[in-house]
């Protein structure tokens, strides 16, 4: 068997490759730039490769813990929205029969003595959400002061009835003697027949 190993071996490596007629101080040199050279490409190709895995895995796990508490914290609120949802369908439900916006917004005037200021109603119905549809009337209210305003949307914002005020505009009347003029979107959600 042969061995390897042995001096002889050694030796013809040493002179074919030259390191043999080496001085002692070419030796060690030689020998530390070879240490040097395998440190230098354990350190580039084992232990930065793993430390910047390492570092990217960290970085990966924060973002996903950033992103698990979006995630919470959307499911919270689409729970919030669920529950509201269920509370405003209660509140149709439990309004008078036969409830109608446009009947709901002639009674709120009458109350509040604006009857004779409207100037339109334009009764319109929105899309469709699974069983329920939106309707809403825009309605332009002329010379009416103040306070008479401010009561009349008392009297309609309700949440009882789920009736609310989605836009208004108001501008000083033309007359320029208090009064003023006022367009409103009143809006509420309805039960699909």
């Amino acid at each position: 068997m042969v061995d390897f190993f042995n001096k002889s071996f050694l030796k013809r490596l040493r002179d074919r490759l030259g390191i043999g007629s080496l001085t002692t101080r070419e030796g060690w040199v030689l020998s530390c730039g070879l240490v040097f050279t395998i440190c230098f490409l354990i350190f580039q190709f084992v232990a930065v490769p793993f430390i910047e895995a390492r570092n990217n895995l960290s970085l990966s796990i924060e973002q996903k813990k950033k992103e698990l508490v979006k995630v919470r914290e959307l499911q919270q609120e689409y729970r919030n929205l669920k529950k509201a949802e269920g509370d405003v369908q209660a509140k149709i439900a439990a309004r008078e029969p036969g409830f109608a916006l446009f009947t709901f917004i002639d009674r709120q005037a009458e109350k509040a003595k604006v009857k004779k200021q409207i100037s339109y109603i334009k009764p319109s119905t929105g899309a469709a959400e699974q069983s329920f549809h939106e309707t809403s009337i825009e309605m332009k209210l002329q010379q009416i002061t103040l306070e008479s305003l401010v009561n009349f949307l008392l009297l309609v914002e309700s949440e009882k009835d789920v009736v609310f005020i989605r836009r208004i505009s108001i501008q000083e009347n033309g007359n320029g003697q208090g009064y003023l003029d006022s367009i409103l979107q009143i809006v509420t959600f309805e039960k699909k027949v």
